[in-house]
């Protein structure tokens, strides 16, 4: 068969062959008439905490460098296929190398396990703790409860009127006419020592004008006697004379100046007149006239020694020639007798009847022993309950707020008045001169603390029930005060209930 010719390379010209009529040109199809969606984004379904996500399917996705695909709002059926249509163009390929779209991959989801286990360990921790705190308060129920003792103080302060009571023995005289004193007021004497002497009824003054002409008369012959005499030859009289005369100038300067003591100063010039006196009697003992002069002095020192009592210390204290009338009756071997309405008397300046001194009896002096005094205190606060024994602190008012420790000796209450003896261990001397006075006791007691349901009683005393390693011990206790949760007490036995020690509850 011979080729058909074709010299214009017509491609639709064919020679040889019937011509095939062509079909229809194929045109584009219409556009549609709303535009392109925009992608959106998808949204995920809201799902409760810890679930995975709502499953959503794969976005469709367009090969690189391409948009993805999008359907149109609306889109033509297609035409029906022509099996002699040709299209102007080839075929187009498959890429030899085609794109894979990603795989699809699901968002990230927080991880809530480590957090989970660890919360629910707590939780059964937690779980097991109050387990066993249930347990053992539910088997503490059945044994015997306890609690520990601690340690408390409290301070209160109680003001009343007062007696002062010394330890003072008080020295009298009938029929007293004059006293000259040998020791000084306020003096600390030993036994024996000189204290004063007593010039009893009878005595007269005139006795000493006679002495006292004596001892001029015995003056005025002794310069009689040394102007015939060379003083200036005799070293001992010399001295004798300086002596007296030293001591005569020291005298008169203390008077001017009132700084000394005077009753020393006049004991010393007295002692060297005396050694003076005494060397001249010995230098002129062959002049009759001057021993006759002597021995007159003599007889009259006789006659009023007749008339006079020395007086010596019959024990070591505080010597004082100030009396106010109570120390015959008041004193330490006596003050636990009287009761509250005879201390109310005598603050009030009342002396009880067995105080009252002779016709004739006139108190001398006394002496005080230091080292101790007692206090009889009427209290304001006739509801207060001292315990004997406490320790206070005492402050004399208006007596340079005097303080000193003291302790409760015994107790008293009736007719309304509540009675307080206390004893002080301190000096004396501060309180020398006082009798009434207003106190103040200020208290700082060192106690313990309990539950109140700890006290409980046997054979009527209140007390705590102690847990010692070998068995329990009733322990009486004084209750200082107490609420509805504890209980401040004072153990009457020292050394068993102590701070930290264990007690029953009851």
């Amino acid at each position: 068969m011979q080729t058909p010719e074709n010299p214009q390379n017509n491609p639709y010209e064919q020679q040889g062959f019937t011509a095939v009529p062509a079909g229809p040109v194929p045109q584009a199809p219409e556009a549609a008439y709303y535009g392109a969606q925009a992608p959106q984004t998808p949204v995920q379904q809201q799902v409760p905490e810890g679930m995975p996500p709502a499953y959503s399917p794969a976005a469709q996705y367009a090969p690189q460098g391409q948009a993805p695909y999008q359907q149109a709002a609306y889109q033509q059926a297609p035409y029906a296929p022509n099996p002699y249509q040709q299209s102007a163009y080839p075929a187009q390929q498959p890429d030899p190398f085609p794109q894979q779209p990603p795989h699809y991959r699901a968002p990230r989801q927080r991880n809530y396990s480590k957090l989970n286990i660890a919360l629910g360990m707590v939780v059964v921790a937690m779980l097991v703790i109050l387990g066993a705190i249930a347990i053992s308060q539910f088997a503490g129920r059945k044994q015997t409860n306890t609690a520990r003792v601690t340690a408390s103080s409290a301070s209160s302060t109680h003001a009343g009127d007062a007696l002062i009571v010394r330890s003072e023995v008080v020295y009298t005289q009938e029929g007293v006419s004059q006293i000259e004193y040998e020791a000084t007021e306020g003096a600390t004497v030993r036994r024996g020592d000189k204290v004063c002497i007593v010039y009893t009824a009878g005595f007269n003054s005139r006795e000493w004008t006679t002495l006292n002409t004596y001892r001029t008369q015995i003056k005025e012959y002794q310069k009689v006697l040394l102007a015939d005499t060379n003083i200036e030859n005799d070293a001992q009289l010399k001295r004798y004379n300086s002596a007296v005369l030293s001591r005569a100038q020291e005298t008169q300067d203390m008077v001017q100046s009132g700084a000394g003591n005077l009753l020393n100063q006049e004991t010393m010039l007295k002692s060297d007149i005396s050694e003076r006196s005494y060397y001249l009697r010995q230098k002129y003992a062959d002049d009759q006239r001057l021993s006759r002069l002597y021995d007159d002095e003599s007889t009259q020192l006789r006659r009023i020694e007749t008339w006079t009592k020395p007086f010596a210390a019959g024990d070591a204290g505080v010597v004082s020639f100030y009396t106010d009338g109570y120390e015959r009756v008041l004193n330490m071997l006596t003050y636990g007798d009287f009761s509250p309405a005879e201390v109310r008397q005598m603050i009030r300046g009342v002396l009880p009847d067995s105080a009252a001194l002779g016709r004739n009896e006139v108190a001398v002096y006394r002496i005080v022993r230091t080292g101790s005094y007692a206090v009889l205190l009427l209290s304001k606060d006739t509801n207060w309950s001292p315990v004997v024994g406490d320790t206070y602190e005492l402050m004399i008012e208006s007596f340079d707020n005097t303080r000193v420790s003291a302790t409760v000796e015994s107790v008293t209450r009736s007719e309304g008045e509540l009675l307080i003896r206390l004893t002080v261990r301190a000096d004396v001397t501060p309180v020398l001169y006082i009798r009434s006075c207003h106190v103040q006791l200020s208290e700082n007691v060192y106690s313990l603390t309990v539950p109140v349901n700890a006290l409980t009683s046997d054979s009527g005393e209140i007390g705590v029930v102690v847990v010692q390693p070998d068995g329990n011990y009733f322990l009486p206790v004084s209750v200082l005060s107490q609420d509805a949760h504890e209980a401040r007490i004072v153990p009457l036995l020292n050394n068993i209930l102590v701070e930290g020690s264990t007690v029953l509850l009851f």
